[in-house]
């Protein structure tokens, strides 16, 4: 076979994966990490969902006991809270999509496409310690400290895909990992088989795998901060345009592999902040860069009905300082949660509510001199 001809089905083979991701799309999120000179550790993630899925911020304390859900109804492992966290829910199910507990410790899971990944098959006499994909945060969130600890835990334990009643499917989904140190790395389940890799860039997306999204950043080897001033096409000198020549050709779409890309060169570029509130604020101004307003990406349901992809939620975690920011669709200014100012001593998950109204803005309009 000649070298073009396979450069020609590889380039349709590339394209047949991104359309096949973009198909019936359901959820598109994005997770960004910033570290700061001082040691300081951000993670900045947007949630993204066709239908409104009713989220609130969960405060849920240490000795809360939590039991899984198992297939065929049956309940899983029962274990008991060795730490409390902040995190949102969403579709019902009263445990958190994603979160940060009292030691720093990050766990977010993130959509994927059926087909992209599959999870173990449970046998009857492991259910014991089956942990369902839904119940998969907060069984981390509430036993680790640290990635270190999560990763030894791993093979204890099976996990279960289970349907989700208020969708009406089972949730496919890989997690990103990261402790205060800003080590960071993705579970997944991949043909069944659980595993957890490192994560060198810093970023996490959906579909397809994280091993295929990092191996796709070669192709995007020439992106650079630095402007191209001009260069030469035979006697031609061909000037800029403008700013951020560097970049041209950074992928601008909403895909997840052009998320991927866009976020690990963008993360990857920006001068590094010297502490907390610089990285905050440096986290807060990448992951803007993700959100997507509704219309922008358009679905259709199982019965027929436009559906529009949108940024619900989105929320910023600073691990050393232990405080959440988040702001909704509607209300774009931050709120933020200190854990100092929380409780995490109790005998019941409390919520702080997020809502769908718009939000208020500061009147400058009086410091006109």
């Amino acid at each position: 076979m000649s070298v073009s001809k396979v450069k020609y089905l590889t380039a349709i083979f590339f394209f047949l994966v991104v359309t096949c991701i973009l198909q019936n799309s359901s959820s598109a999120c994005t997770g960004i990490q910033v570290k700061a000179k001082d040691g300081a550790v951000v993670w900045a993630r947007s949630m993204e969902f066709g239908s409104y899925i009713d989220s609130a911020l969960m405060v849920s304390p240490h000795g809360m006991k939590w039991t899984s859900p198992a297939p065929n109804d049956a309940k899983g492992l029962h274990w008991t809270a060795k730490y409390g966290f902040v995190g949102p829910d969403g579709f019902n199910l009263h445990v958190p999509l994603e979160g940060m507990n009292e030691k720093g410790l990050y766990v977010g899971g993130f959509w994927m496409k059926e087909g992209e990944t599959k999870f173990p098959d449970v046998k009857q006499k492991d259910y014991s310690r089956t942990v369902a994909q839904t119940h998969f945060v907060v069984w981390a969130l509430t036993n680790f400290s640290t990635v270190d600890e999560l990763k030894a835990a791993l093979p204890k334990i099976t996990i279960a895909g289970l349907k989700v009643a208020s969708i009406n499917k089972i949730i496919y989904c890989h997690w990103s990992v990261m402790d205060s140190t800003g080590k960071i790395a993705a579970i997944e389940s991949i043909n069944g088989k659980v595993t957890i890799t490192d994560n060198p860039v810093g970023v996490f997306t959906n579909s397809p795998s994280f091993e295929w999204h990092l191996k796709n950043l070669s192709q995007y080897i020439n992106l650079k901060p630095e402007n191209v001033a001009s260069t030469k096409l035979g006697k031609y000198k061909v000037l800029s345009l403008g700013e951020g020549t560097g970049l041209l050709g950074l992928p601008g779409d909403f895909t997840p592999p052009s998320r991927f890309v866009r976020a690990a060169v963008l993360a990857n570029s920006v001068l590094q902040p010297e502490n907390a509130d610089s990285a905050v604020n440096v986290a807060m101004n990448l992951i803007a860069g993700t959100n997507i307003t509704r219309g922008i990406s358009k679905g259709i349901t199982d019965n027929g009905q436009p559906e529009y992809d949108y940024t619900q939620w989105t929320t910023v975690y600073d691990t050393s300082r232990k405080a959440v920011y988040v702001r909704t669709y509607e209300d774009q200014n931050y709120k933020v949660v200190h854990f100092n100012k929380l409780s995490f001593a109790g005998k019941k998950n409390l919520t702080i509510p997020l809502g769908q109204a718009y939000g208020s803005y500061d009147d400058i309009s009086n410091q006109a001199k």
